[in-house]
């Protein structure tokens, strides 16, 4: 049976509930639900799901440009929902709707340190570098790596909007301390952590179990393997400090024997696909 047709009992909401208060999650809009209840329903077929994602202009144009990044490595762009869902299969096209029903529900960024354009170019240049970098640590996975990296910090946006004061005060210490990482002054602060807010929204809206483990693993340098490398590596890229694309290469060389030469190769190729790929 597909992995996304397992029932799972979820307490989710109502942890998420106990950390932040009385927030609740927005509601996917009724086209997402419907294409994914398509997605899930092994009797429909591949004609009737791309049918449903051209009803919203929006969804449609997203889904092909995130099938045609470099990360997902077709041999050629595509130009149809229909091609990029035979090509892909179900699982991953549900992960691409998902990553962009994601980006539209969450709450807008509002906060003198994060700009929402910037927080979510880096999002996509992390996606980027991910789907690269896994190209050459673990081919199998780049699709997912790129996902993961894409939605590894969704629970910020959250965080901010429901629990703006105290959240200012967490990045008002990181932006003063640069050594330190956000999910260290989290956790002291607020007794939880972005990663494991965002690993219980990723249970709550169903989204792939391989996403949920890789967001609460991403800043985990001693974890269990759960998260692929490619995003543990690509956590590494932060708002604020540029240079902290040098702390992710040292990485790749040092701990991957990843040559030098072609890792700037990598990076620089990642980043202009970025440029050209925006959820």
């Amino acid at each position: 049976m597909l992995a996304f047709l397992k029932k799972r009992k979820k307490n989710s909401g109502k942890e998420l509930r106990s950390l932040l208060g009385k927030f609740e999650l927005p509601s996917f809009n009724v086209t997402v639900m419907k294409v994914l209840s398509l997605l899930r329903d092994p009797d429909s077929s591949m004609k009737e799901i791309a049918e449903q994602v051209q009803i919203d202009p929006g969804m449609h144009v997203k889904a092909l440009r995130t099938v045609n990044a470099a990360a997902f490595g077709l041999a050629s762009k595509v130009s149809s929902i229909q091609h990029a869902a035979s090509l892909l299969g179900r699982s991953r096209l549900e992960s691409i709707v998902l990553s962009i029903a994601v980006k539209d529900a969450l709450p807008e960024i509002q906060s003198p340190y994060l700009d929402e354009r910037r927080f979510w170019e880096t999002a996509s240049e992390r996606a980027c570098l991910a789907g690269a970098l896994a190209g050459c640590l673990h081919p199998s996975t780049k699709a997912e790596s790129f996902i993961s990296a894409l939605l590894q910090d969704m629970a910020i946006p959250v965080i901010m909007h429901a629990n703006r004061e105290r959240y200012t005060v967490v990045l008002d210490q990181w932006f003063a301390e640069r050594e330190l990482m956000l999910d260290e002054i989290e956790k002291k602060a607020l007794g939880y952590d972005h990663a494991t807010i965002g690993a219980l929204m990723a249970e709550e809206w169903d989204l792939p179990e391989h996403v949920g483990r890789a967001i609460r693993g991403h800043h985990d340098e001693n974890g269990d393997g759960d998260t692929e490398a490619a995003v543990k590596l690509v956590s590494h890229l932060r708002y604020i400090d540029e240079d902290k694309v040098a702390t992710l290469r040292d990485k790749c060389v040092t701990d991957y024997k990843m040559d030098a030469h072609r890792l700037d190769e990598l990076i620089q190729k990642a980043f202009e696909d970025a440029d050209q790929f925006r959820v």
